[in-house]
């Protein structure tokens, strides 16, 4: 649209003068305005993207925070033990107070991750079965708040549980 066809559709609208004006030199006007709008939008944007940028922030730093107020331990059941025994050991491990979750581990899982962790390739191929197929284990995550020794002890009264290990012992 050039200033000629701005300027009659101005005169066959009806207003006061002076906003008729802002509104051709508004229109015709290049550069500023469209700089202004710009920088406008961009500084719309920022708001949100630094509220983004700080949940992101500190919902890590949280994690971090949480990860470091827990203490690991390993729970090992007796062999030939059936699935059904374990989930029931499960179940009790996952009531005691102090305790933030409760994972089983399965002795394919901790081959899987044994091997990854400690061995090369070829000296994985050489075993033909699975050395840590009773290694079944259950891994818990105890709050700082939690008296570790004395879940510890609910956990060794435990039928079926063999040993508990805090995480780092066995590294």
């Amino acid at each position: 649209m050039n200033h000629n066809d701005m300027l009659q559709l101005k005169n066959s609208i009806t207003m006061p003068d002076t906003l008729t004006e802002e509104l051709v030199q508004g229109c015709t006007t290049s550069g500023k305005s469209r700089f202004r709008h710009t920088r406008a939008r961009f500084s719309r944007l920022a708001a949100p993207m630094i509220a983004v940028f700080a949940l992101l922030f500190c919902g890590t730093t949280s994690l971090a925070y949480n990860i470091y107020q827990e203490y690991t331990l390993a729970v090992f059941m007796e062999k030939d033990l059936s699935m059904d025994e374990i989930d029931r050991i499960g179940q009790s491990l996952a009531g005691i107070d102090g305790v933030s979750s409760c994972r089983y581990i399965s002795g394919d899982e901790a081959w899987a991750e044994f091997s990854a962790a400690y061995l090369d390739a070829d000296t994985v191929a050489s075993f033909t079965e699975n050395p840590l197929a009773d290694s079944g284990n259950y891994r818990l995550s105890v709050s700082l708040q939690a008296d570790t020794d004395e879940i510890r002890a609910k956990i060794a009264d435990l039928a079926g549980v063999r040993l508990v290990q805090n995480l780092k012992e066995l590294d």
